[in-house]
C-alpha cells in the first residue's frame, strides 16, 4: 500500500528527530518530529494515541518535550494519519 505522506507536501521539509508534545481532547503525549515545514509537521507517536486522531481534528502542538518549559501552544489540524504517523497543518496566516 502506498503512503499518502509524500503526495500533499508543500515547500521544503526539514528532517528533525526532536521531541514534541501533542494535546488532543484533554490527553497529552510525547512524540517525535519527523519533519517540519512552514505549513505543518509530520510526527510519530504511540499507535494507541494516534488511533484517537482523525483528519479534521483540532489539536495543540508544543515544540519541545515538556509543555511546562515550552509554554507556547501551536493550534494544528490533523491532515492525515497512518499507524503512528500523524500529519498536522499549522493555521493559515491571515493578512
Amino acid at each position: 500500500m502506498s503512503s499518502g505522506f509524500g503526495a500533499q507536501r508543500q515547500g521544503w521539509r526539514i528532517e528533525c528527530g526532536d521531541r514534541c508534545v501533542i494535546s488532543h481532547n484533554g490527553q497529552r503525549t510525547e512524540c517525535i518530529l519527523v519533519d517540519i515545514s512552514v505549513s505543518g509537521v509530520l510526527v510519530s507517536c504511540s499507535e494507541d494515541f494516534a488511533r484517537g486522531l482523525q483528519p479534521g481534528d483540532s489539536c495543540a502542538l508544543y515544540l519541545c518535550g515538556d509543555p511546562q518549559v515550552c509554554a507556547t501552544e501551536v493550534a494544528c489540524t490533523v491532515t492525515r494519519r497512518e499507524a503512528a504517523r500523524i500529519g498536522l497543518k499549522f493555521p493559515a496566516e491571515t493578512p
